[in-house]
């Protein structure tokens, strides 16, 4: 009795299978890695609320929680719009709201895109949307200009 041995003619398809799965898990990873990853922020400058006022013009009048939690409304008064422009004329200066160690709160790009009129006593009204309900009335919010950072302001 003589035993039939039968080739396998799939080993070679097997293989590249299992080499394009592997390919396909390392691209995965980099790519998450990479979508997850931020430019490393240059060191913040912290000023307080005068210097925010007397260097760049601007004066904060309101953070605050509104619309049932959902956003947070956000007033600042222009009170010298030539030092203003001078600041916010880099829209990377445009303002943002950070809330605890790693949550950063930025403004809808159709807001960051629009003009802004450096009137003397003049207000920017900004509305963030409020991510997972992180600022509620007294969390502390930091403003953020770009590497500028205004001593926290307790959220009304």
């Amino acid at each position: 009795m003589q035993i039939a041995t039968v080739k396998n003619t799939n080993r070679p398809g097997l293989y590249a299978i299992f080499f394009l799965v592997l390919l396909l898990i390392a691209i995965g990873t980099v790519v998450i890695g990479l979508a997850g990853s931020r430019p490393v922020p240059a060191q913040l400058v912290k000023i307080n609320q005068d210097e925010l006022e007397k260097k760049y013009g601007l004066r904060m009048d309101l953070v605050a929680v509104t619309a049932a939690g959902g956003f947070v409304d956000v007033r600042i008064r222009i009170v010298n719009g030539e030092k203003a422009k001078a600041l916010l004329s880099d829209k990377e200066n445009f303002p943002a709201l950070s809330v605890g160690r790693n949550l950063i709160l930025q403004a809808p790009g159709d807001i960051k895109s629009q003009e802004i009129r450096y009137e003397n006593n003049g207000t920017m009204f900004i509305m963030y949307a409020n991510s997972g309900g992180a600022v509620q009335p007294g969390t502390p919010v930091t403003v953020r200009f770009g590497d500028i950072a205004v001593d926290p302001i307790d959220a009304q």
